[in-house]
């Protein structure tokens, strides 16, 4: 397996700090939110994106997987009228076109409200999500990504909250760049079996957050992340843990640090540091 760090642990003004602390600490990538990098991802220019690419190669890393997707865009949503939908389809499929370009493997499709059912019909929402998500997953097929969905747990959603869920969806939409990101977060607040759900669904897994409740640093809100790491081991998963927290818990370099270290005890065999290429 292979660890990656996400950008919203620190500020974009401290990117090339951080980029080298990685490097340093023999990570493998750095996972993006795009609108931390950019105000207007889509509207990124050549130069810009070319910039990204050579900064994050200078430190002998690559972007395993866009996420956040929709963070700065409360605007746009799939179920609701229709000229929204396409107005968030469009949306996606420049932030899957502008993946390409930095070799972005996934896409990481979390947005809880952009995808709120609230008193619709579920089973329409549900046909609804297996078109979009289709037609997104062709356009990703077209960049060389995949386009993911992660299930996300009660408190933030009321769309695909388990990963049984997830994996019925991938069923249905059936395209082979539409695919299952799983998240521990979410799966704490699922009240999931972490050792059962791996084990069954972990050859179609194509990335893995490793996350706290609140989006605290691994470990900080006492989940032993050891049952997780345990059961993923047991599993042919080879692919990035990335581990998903956000600012506010201390100087950013000692707590990315911490988390390395602490993801590198629960999730990897000993001496494995996890720097195994891309």
């Amino acid at each position: 397996m292979k660890l990656s760090v996400s950008n919203i642990a620190w500020d974009n003004n401290a990117l090339e700090e951080h980029l080298a602390l990685l490097k340093e600490l023999g990570c493998d990538g750095v996972e993006i939110a795009p609108s931390c990098i950019w105000k207007e991802p889509v509207e990124a220019g050549k130069d810009e994106i070319e910039s990204l690419r050579k900064l994050v190669s200078k430190y002998s890393l690559v972007i395993p997987a866009f996420h956040a997707l929709l963070f700065t865009r409360s605007d746009l949503y799939i179920f609701g009228e229709e000229s929204k939908r396409e107005q968030t389809i469009s949306y996606l499929k420049r932030l899957i076109r502008l993946a390409g370009m930095l070799s972005v493997r996934v896409l990481v499709y979390g947005s809880p409200s952009s995808r709120r059912v609230g008193d619709r019909s579920y089973t329409k929402c549900y046909e609804i999500a297996v078109e979009i998500f289709r037609n997104l997953g062709r356009e990703a097929q077209l960049h060389d990504t995949f386009f993911c969905i992660e299930p996300l747990g009660p408190s933030e959603s009321d769309f695909i909250q388990t990963t049984d869920e997830g994996y019925n969806l991938v069923r249905d939409v059936a395209h082979p760049h539409f695919g299952l990101h799983l998240d521990t977060k979410a799966m704490i607040d699922s009240g999931e079996d972490f050792t059962e759900v791996l084990q069954r669904y972990a050859s179609i897994i194509r990335h893995f957050h490793v996350s706290d409740p609140g989006l605290a640093p691994p470990g900080h809100t006492g989940f032993d992340h050891s049952i997780v790491g345990e059961a993923l081991l047991e599993t042919s998963y080879n692919g990035f843990i990335s581990i998903e927290m956000k600012r506010g818990f201390g100087d950013t370099k000692k707590v990315v640090k911490d988390a390395v270290k602490y993801v590198r005890e629960k999730y990897f065999l000993s001496g494995d540091t996890g720097n195994a290429g891309f």
